[in-house]
């Protein structure tokens, strides 16, 4: 998240709208955006239908103690990125997804965890590619 709001003139100046999906109910949605400054719209989805739709994985339950996870994890606490409690379903695994005004995806990232996450210059060279 701090990556996307760092980078937020770049996703302008491309002329990408960027929206975030969550598992929380609008409410939730609404606390999350205050406190971490998002400044991105958030579509509510308590039910994990965008997840389904988008063939998103859930981790295996042991996928928190995979060593590459839990290093991921103290190198973001390292760098100021604390966790807050976990909500909703924290085995869920995110995705990032660069969608044509035609509605065409042009570009998909399936994370191997809850980390992974392409960089802004990988998304922003998928936006590239639409125009």
């Amino acid at each position: 998240m701090a990556q996307l709001r760092r980078e937020r003139h770049r996703f302008a100046e491309a002329g990408a709208q960027v929206v975030l999906a969550g598992m929380g109910t609008p409410a939730e949605s609404n606390a999350f955006a205050a406190k971490y400054n998002v400044p991105y719209p958030i579509v509510s989805d308590p039910g994990k239908l965008i997840y389904r739709t988008f063939d998103l994985k859930r981790m295996a339950p042991w996928g928190f103690l995979a060593p590459e996870v839990v290093l991921k994890g103290v190198s973001a606490m390292a760098r100021g990125h604390l966790m807050g409690l976990p909500q909703g379903d924290v085995r869920q695994l995110p995705g990032v997804f660069v969608i044509s005004t035609a509605g065409k995806i042009v570009f998909s990232h399936y994370a191997a965890d809850p980390a992974d996450h392409p960089s802004v210059a990988v998304i922003l060279e998928a936006v590239k590619e639409t125009g």
